[in-house]
C-alpha cells in the first residue's frame, strides 16, 4: 500500500508540476504521444518518449542486476533500489520550482522501474506497485473467483489486498495532485516518508527471517 500510494503520488506529481507526462504509467503516455502525433502536435507528443525509454531502461538494470542472484541478494537489491530513490526525492525536494522537468522525470520514471521489477508480489500474488491497470483487473478476477460458487475465501482475501493496493494508488494519486499544486517540489517529501516506512517494514521482516531461519538451524542438544 505505501509503495502504490507513492507511485500515484509521483504520477500526479509530474504531471502537474513537470511538463505533462507520467512517470510511472507509461500506457498514458503512449496513449498521449499518438494522440498527439495524429494531430501534428510533434513536439509534445515527443515530451512522451524520455520516460518511456527511462523506464524501459531501468527494467532493464533491474533484471541484469538479478541475473545471477541468490534469493537473498536479490532482497538486498531490491532494498538498495529503494534507498536510492529514497535519497533521489530528498535531492528533488530541495530543487527550485524552475529546475528544469526532464532531469526530474527521467530520474522517477527509471527508479520507478526499479521499484516495480523488485517489488512484483503481494502474498505470492503478482501485482505492480507504480500502475494500476492491472491491479483493478486482478481484483475483478478475484471478486468473480471468491464470489460466484463454488466460492473462495482466499480469493476474496487477496481480492480485500487489491481493493487496498488500487485505493493506495487512488488516494497517492489525490494527495500528489494536492502537495504539487500547493507546494510544488517539497511535496515529494510525502512518498519519499511512504518509501522510508516501506523500507524500515521489510529491513525489519528480512532480519526476523534471518533470526528466525537462524533458530531453526542450530542442533537441538539432548
Amino acid at each position: 500500500m505505501l509503495l502504490s500510494g507513492a507511485g500515484g503520488f509521483l504520477d500526479a506529481f509530474t504531471w502537474l508540476g513537470h511538463g505533462g507526462v507520467f512517470a510511472n504509467a507509461q500506457t498514458g503516455n503512449v496513449v498521449l504521444l499518438g494522440i498527439y502525433a495524429a494531430s501534428g502536435q510533434w513536439e509534445k507528443s515527443l515530451r512522451h518518449v524520455p520516460p518511456i525509454l527511462a523506464f524501459f531502461i531501468g527494467v532493464f538494470v533491474a533484471f541484469r542486476l538479478r541475473l545471477h542472484e541468490s534469493r537473498r541478494s536479490m532482497q538486498r537489491t531490491a532494498l538498495l533500489s529503494l534507498a536510492i530513490e529514497i535519497a533521489f526525492l530528498l535531492v528533488v525536494a530541495v530543487l527550485p520550482r524552475d529546475f528544469p522537468d526532464l532531469p526530474i522525470v527521467l530520474g522517477v520514471a527509471f527508479l520507478a522501474a526499479l521499484q516495480s521489477t523488485s517489488f512484483a508480489k503481494v502474498e505470492g500474488s503478482p501485482y505492480s506497485s507504480v500502475m494500476t491497470t492491472g491491479n483493478l483487473r486482478r481484483t475483478a478476477e478475484l471478486l468473480f473467483t471468491g464470489l460466484f460458487p463454488p466460492g473462495d475465501a482466499l480469493a476474496l482475501h487477496k481480492a480485500r489486498l487489491f481493493v487496498m493496493v488500487c485505493c493506495s494508488f487512488a488516494i497517492g494519486a489525490c494527495a500528489g495532485g494536492f502537495a504539487t499544486a500547493k507546494v510544488g517540489n517539497p511535496g515529494v517529501l510525502v512518498p519519499a516518508l511512504a518509501l522510508l516506512l516501506a523500507l524500515v517494514r521489510c529491513v525489519r521482516d528480512r532480519q526476523r527471517r534471518s533470526t528466525e531461519s537462524e533458530t531453526t538451524s542450530q542442533p537441538v542438544n539432548d
